[in-house]
C-alpha cells in the first residue's frame, strides 16, 4: 500500500491490485491467478466513511484498509476546482 486510506482525497488517481483468475485452456489444470492493477479515481471522501473510487471500467468500490493500492497522480480538473484555479 502507498499510504493510509485516510490520506486519499477526491480527484486522486490510484491503482488497485486485484488477483484475478487467469484463463486456462485445460479445465483440469486448476485455477491459476495473476495480479492486475486497475486504475481508479477517488470520487467521494467523508471523515467517517471509507473513500469511494470509480474504477476504469465504471464500477464503484470502497477503498478498504486491506487493499493493496498505489498513488498515480491527481485529476487536473478536480485539483484546479479545489484550489480555485
Amino acid at each position: 500500500m502507498a499510504g493510509n486510506v485516510a490520506d486519499l482525497v477526491v480527484g486522486e488517481i490510484i491503482e488497485i491490485k486485484y488477483r484475478v483468475p487467469r484463463p486456462v485452456a485445460d479445465e483440469h489444470a486448476g485455477a491459476l491467478f495473476c495480479d492486475r492493477w486497475i486504475t481508479a479515481e477517488i470520487i467521494h471522501r467523508d471523515e467517517d466513511a471509507l473513500p469511494m473510487a470509480r474504477l476504469a471500467d465504471g464500477q464503484l468500490t470502497d477503498i478498504r484498509a486491506y487493499m493493496t493500492w498505489r498513488r498515480i497522480g491527481i485529476n487536473a480538473a478536480n485539483d484546479a476546482s479545489r484550489t480555485g484555479g
